[in-house]
């Protein structure tokens, strides 16, 4: 028979969340040994810097998402909570630095995994003398002096509480010989890509690249070996059979070494030559010869080759991009690419970059205004929390497409300011006068009253106009016909 859930067991915490999170490794659960602690924050590290595609993708994600209009919705409609909304906007306006240079930085954490940033607190107390407390306001409240960041890495190990997986701080190196510091998570605003398994360094938007990374360095450094052997050729030495044989003296060792560096480095720039010996062959009466004793050339491959390596880097070039969805970048640099194909592709990109901006709010919301809020002994039911406005602008065409069919049904938005109000929002214009708005709503409907009242009097003009016409045609009539009558008469007197 199966026991019973009781109340101390429904509490507890019985598992872990993953084999090796709790030593808090930098990737430890990575099976892949060079991906591992900060050996995989260097790696990544490379990845960004070095490769053209990852880096253009990295840098439209920061660019797009620095652009992202971040809002403060207070908690309801009433006064106090409107004040403590002025109030969150005045913190994040009294910074250091600006939000959009914090969320550039944060962004980081889809290139490593995480990123760490450490709160800097200070007393408002206005534009005094002290930097630590210098704030334009005076209000005496806990503000933010910055969100300082402590780059990935720096930190040698996360601080993780064995039992539970909850991550309590980091260890980040300080490089000068001085130990480590010790950051605490209270006092941090923490974001990272995922939580499977429990990982406290997340996981790489890279990951799923690094592959293709590999195999795409390599190819690039045969394309330009090809290409430089193309160019110069292949140097190759002839020297007398004695300086290659295991009997060689030390002197011809010596000038056999050289030779192979000679041959090793040279090049076609501004410096390059090779100093070859006048002596040449004997024959077999030890007069000399026009062989010479040691001669070098630069040996051409004849016909093309059989691979083309281009299509091969390509084809990495494509998978790392896909990998980040970001492929529509790679459309137009050959024959094949459509507007559908484009749209469908930049749409499931701009769908990704909403998800990381709405994490990057959704952790600034937990991690700093909640603390904020406990610092002040302010009451929760008046907090407020930042909303990410839209990532792209919308499809102006569609959205007027749209409200024509509403139209069509017989559903007018015209009396409902509120969406009038988000669509011109949409449409980046201003919003609405309100008052002018009423008014003009107001005389449309009398306008649109006015013809029905008037129909009545129209009508009965309407039938006057038909009498008198009927009494003039009856007039015509009746002359026509004594014209008739007269001119019979007439007839009959001849």
């Amino acid at each position: 028979m199966t026991k019973s859930l009781s109340k101390t067991e429904s509490t507890s915490i019985l598992g872990v969340a993953g084999q090796n999170v709790h030593n808090g490794t930098i990737r430890a659960d990575e099976f892949l040994r060079e991906l591992k602690g900060r050996e995989a924050v260097k790696k990544f590290r490379e990845m960004r810097d070095n490769d053209s595609t990852i880096g253009a993708v990295m840098y439209a994600v920061e660019q797009m998402l620095r652009d992202v209009e971040i809002n403060v919705k207070p908690s309801d409609d009433s006064d106090a909570a409107n004040k403590e909304k002025e109030f969150v906007e005045s913190i994040l306006d009294d910074m250091e630095h600006t939000l959009d240079d914090h969320i550039a930085e944060a962004l980081s954490f889809l290139s490593y995994g995480f990123s760490w940033f450490e709160v800097v607190y200070k007393r408002r107390e206005g534009l005094g003398q002290n930097p630590k407390k210098k704030s334009k306001h005076s209000d005496g409240r806990m503000g933010v002096r910055k969100l300082a960041c402590r780059s990935p890495w720096t930190i040698d190990r996360f601080d993780v509480e064995h039992k539970t997986g909850d991550i309590l701080g980091i260890y980040q190196s300080t490089g000068y010989g001085t130990g480590n510091n010790y950051i605490p998570s209270r006092k941090s605003v923490y974001y990272r890509t995922t939580t499977i398994n429990g990982d406290p360094s997340g996981r790489s938007i890279l990951r799923n690249a690094y592959t293709s990374y590999q195999y795409l360095n390599n190819m690039q450094s045969i394309e330009a070996v090809g290409v430089e052997r193309e160019l110069a050729g292949i140097p190759v030495a002839r020297v007398p059979a004695e300086y290659l044989s295991p009997d060689a003296t030390e002197g011809q060792i010596a000038f056999r070494n050289e030779l192979q560096s000679i041959l090793r480095d040279v090049k076609f720039n501004d410096q390059g030559y090779i100093i070859l010996p006048s002596d040449s062959y004997p024959d077999k009466d030890g007069a000399p010869t026009s062989e010479r004793l040691v001669d070098v050339e630069l040996m051409s491959s004849s016909g093309t080759r059989n691979i083309d390596i281009d299509p091969i880097i390509r084809r990495y070039q494509h998978d790392i991009a896909r990998s980040v969805l970001s492929e529509f970048l790679m459309l137009g640099g050959g024959s094949n690419g459509s507007y559908a194909l484009s749209k469908s592709k930049t749409d499931l990109f701009l769908r990704a970059l909403e998800s990381y901006i709405t994490q990057v709010v959704d952790t600034l919301n937990k991690q700093l205004i909640e603390p904020l809020w406990e610092l002040n002994n302010l009451n929760p039911d008046l907090m407020p929390k930042l909303v990410a406005g839209d990532v792209a602008p919308h499809d102006l065409k569609e959205l007027g497409s749209y409200l024509r069919n509403l139209n069509g049904a017989s559903i007018n938005l015209a009396d409902q300011p509120e969406i009038v109000d988000a669509l011109l929002h949409n449409a980046e214009l201003p919003e609405l006068d309100r008052k002018k708005y009423d008014e003009s709503l107001e005389m449309a409907r009398q306008a649109a009253l006015a013809p029905v009242q008037e129909e009545p009097e129209e009508e009965e003009e309407e039938e006057d106009e038909d009498q008198e016409e009927d009494e003039e045609v009856s007039k015509l009539a009746a002359l026509q016909e004594e014209v008739l009558k007269a001119s019979l008469e007439y007839l009959k007197d001849d």
